[in-house]
């Protein structure tokens, strides 16, 4: 015991005078950071932390090395020439023995490469690219590109390999026929030199790897954790900011050294930050995070398609400043069992819904795939066919329509042929007829030849119908203006409908693998605490031969840890019940109504602390909502409210709501003790956060509330002011929200 105390100790000591020196700034640490590549937005957190001086603050004084096409950050790494390198996730199975590496930070959650070819090409799926010539530059996503052709049961020796001298412009010289490039930049680069592009992203066969891995070595990582915990905080800190403030980011990077000479625009990095926002995920997932799971997926991908030795594992490669672990006793097995369990879970949740999410998304390609050959199809025979046919007079403003088509397809029967061109545009969705007109002017206007377009169309039952419209200027005057046009109407309804659905399905399930990947990450950090403790105290207990007091203070400290433990598993019980998936009965409910009933219910509450409760539902009292859920929301904001009263004044809590566009806002205001908007707005609605630590509470009220509002795709916000009160704005949906988890009644 002696020695572990001493060991506890040494640690506290050297982590306190390591935060002191920080934040004194007594002497600072000197870090070099190795770039993957030059200088571009790719790494503006990193500019960012540096010039709001987040490192200084940390007490790091960093200098960034920009990286090219000759210079390996594992060998400068290894070599010692810097202490941290960004690069692939390759290094998991590139990791030299002599010299181990450990990853610290993964900058993206998806990987930023892909395959990018001229639509010309022919190039859509991995077996196009049998025979072709790839551009590839300095082993830069190269495994990636491998794993997707051995998952496709191709071999690469099928393929030409060459080595690229610039970013992807080679390809428009027809240098090679596909590039294996970062997308995040190159795409938009390319469209704007005039390419039409096709793009053939990793994630479409199931290979979902991280990007921009931030590593260091082994020896380095093990010797100074806490560099590496200020060095990640402060890049945290430093993209945050960069996304935040893309412009002042792109001027910045502007003057950096060779940037412009590459011919890069500050639109080139506004660009590519956009894109880059969509692969860091910053409101989805904390930056940097890296997921243990994840990784070992992407080792047993690596090793099935015999990428990776069988022997490599993940031992010693991921960053942890945790205490190892010692064998358990009974007791602690059975509660991290349970803990275990939870954890597994989400996991399989996780890899099921990312499953539906690739399943789903290959059933719309096959199916565009297959409108699009029947397009072509239909082109070659829309002179003898006769079906959808239509043409345009523009002098005349006259339209021929196939009358069969349209009283087969519309349910318009009508005996004159010739319409007005005016009838057929009244017939189009409010909403489609702006993006009409707009396309209409534009394809007249422009020398293009011919176009399609899709909107909806009235039928004669009131209902909408998705058209594809494929349109060819057959004839135009003497200067050139357009005076006929003829071009034949395809129903894509159920496609278009198919389509539009498995977009909402795809966002709902991304929001739900974003809360399980939050929810397993809670569970593991809450439950470790009182397992800790049951830990040590079990061991202590296990020594023997202990006075009797002093086994009686370790029996009651046992039982105090799995009380905590019971509480936190019962709270995550009450958790994952407001997310199973039951359905919900959904139903009009009057604000007044459920108002009074919750005040009813905490009478007593509201007697004793003298709180003044005033409601305004005179714009709109009634909305679409689970009763269960309105209740508790009504009843934790009260509560919260009046345990978080102000002592200097008689509690006034407002209720009021109003309409705006699609949602009936309910506003919540009191004039209680407020908080720190600045220090707190963003941890307000997390599980187990408290402010006040003086007022008891868990800290799962408004994580509660938040969950039942998104659930039923409403929002909500806070504004408060310390010492003067806090006001909560809900938006409900105007209409009743409908999925295949909930009824309407």
């Amino acid at each position: 015991m002696s020695v572990r105390i001493k060991r506890l100790l040494s640690t506290l000591i050297g982590i306190l005078a390591f935060t002191q020196s920080y934040n004194g700034y007594a002497q600072l640490i000197t870090l070099k950071l190795q770039l993957k590549w030059k200088h571009q937005f790719q790494f503006a957190g990193h500019y960012a932390a540096l010039q709001k001086g987040y490192y200084k603050a940390e007490g790091i004084d960093l200098h960034i090395l920009e990286g090219g096409k000759n210079i390996s950050p594992i060998e400068v790494i290894t070599s010692g020439r810097a202490n941290l390198g960004i690069f692939d996730p390759e290094i998991l199975f590139k990791n030299p023995k002599r010299n181990p590496l450990t990853a610290i930070f993964a900058t993206m959650q998806s990987s930023p490469y892909s395959v990018i070819s001229l639509q010309k090409k022919g190039i859509r799926r991995p077996i196009d690219l049998v025979g072709k010539k790839i551009l590839i530059g300095n082993d830069q996503g190269w495994n990636i590109f491998r794993a997707i052709m051995l998952k496709e049961g191709l071999s690469i020796g099928h393929t030409t390999i060459i080595s690229r001298n610039l970013d992807s412009e080679e390809i428009l010289d027809d240098a090679g026929d596909a590039v294996i490039t970062y997308s995040a930049s190159q795409a938009s680069r390319l469209k704007k030199l005039g390419a039409d592009l096709a793009i053939m992203n990793p994630l479409d066969y199931g290979i979902d790897f991280y990007g921009d891995v931030i590593f260091t070595t082994q020896k380095f990582a093990n010797n100074s954790p806490e560099v590496i915990e200020a060095f990640n905080r402060a890049t945290r800190k430093g993209w945050e900011y960069a996304l935040k403030h893309p412009e002042k980011l792109a001027n910045y990077i502007l003057t950096l050294p060779g940037v412009q000479e590459r011919g890069v625009t500050k639109q080139d990095l506004l660009d590519e930050a956009d894109q880059l926002e969509k692969l860091i995920l910053p409101n989805f997932v904390e930056i940097g995070h890296i997921n243990p799971g994840r990784w070992q997926n992407m080792l047993s991908v690596y090793q099935n398609l015999g990428l990776a030795d069988g022997q490599t594992s993940l031992k010693g490669f991921l960053f942890s400043n945790l205490e190892k672990k010692h064998p358990w006793y009974d007791i602690l097995v059975y509660t991290l069992t349970i803990g275990g369990v939870l954890f597994i879970i989400a996991i399989v949740l996780n890899w099921e819904l990312r499953r539906q999410v690739l399943a789903k998304t290959s059933a719309l390609r096959k199916e565009i795939e297959e409108r699009q050959k029947a397009e072509e199809r239909l082109e070659l025979a829309i002179e003898a066919a006769g079906l959808g046919l239509w043409e345009l007079d523009l002098k005349e403003q006259k339209a021929y329509i196939n009358q069969r088509w349209i009283a087969n397809q519309l349910g318009y029967f009508w005996e004159n042929p010739n319409l007005n061109i005016s009838d057929w545009i009244n017939l189009i969705h409010p909403e489609d007829k702006p993006n009409f007109n707009k396309d209409n002017t534009k394809f007249l206007a422009s020398n293009t030849s011919s176009n399609q377009i899709t909107y909806r169309i009235k039928t004669s039952e009131g209902d909408w119908l998705w058209l594809l419209s494929f349109r060819k200027i057959s004839e135009r005057d003497e200067v050139g203006n357009p005076v006929k046009i003829t071009g034949m109407h395809l129903n894509i309804d159920n496609i278009k409908r198919k389509e539009l659905e498995l977009r909402q399905l795809t966002k709902e399930l991304l929001k739900k693998n974003s809360e399980l990947e939050k929810f397993a990450y809670i569970t593991s950090h809450n439950l470790r605490a009182p397992v800790v403790n049951l830990r040590s105290l079990t061991e202590i207990h296990a020594s023997g031969d202990l006075p009797a007091d002093l086994e009686e203070e370790i029996n009651q400290k046992i039982r105090q840890s799995v009380i905590q433990l019971d509480n936190t598993l019962n709270d995550l019980v009450e958790i994952v019940s407001s997310k199973s998936g039951n359905k919900v009965h959904i139903e009009e409910l009057s604000f007044q109504t459920e108002l009074d009933q919750v005040m009813t219910s905490i009478e007593n509450q509201i007697q004793s602390s003298n709180a003044l409760v005033e409601s305004d539902f005179s714009e709109v009292n009634k909305v679409f909502f689970p009763r269960k859920y309105l209740v508790s929301i009504l009843q934790n904001l009260l509560t919260n409210a009046i345990k978080y009263r102000s002592p200097e004044r008689q509690l006034v809590i407002k209720m009021k709501t109003r309409l705006e566009r699609d949602f009936i806002i309910f506003t919540f205001s009191d004039n209680g003790t407020g908080f720190n908007m600045a220090r707190f707005k963003s941890k307000i609605f997390n599980l187990y956060q408290r402010f006040h630590s003086h007022i008891e509470g868990k800290g799962l009220g408004l994580y509660l509330i938040r969950s039942q509002v998104e659930a039923m795709d409403g929002k909500i916000d806070v504004e408060s002011v310390e010492h003067v009160g806090t006001t909560f704005h809900i938006h409900f949906p105007r209409t009743p929200y409908t999925n295949s988890g909930s009824s309407v009644s």
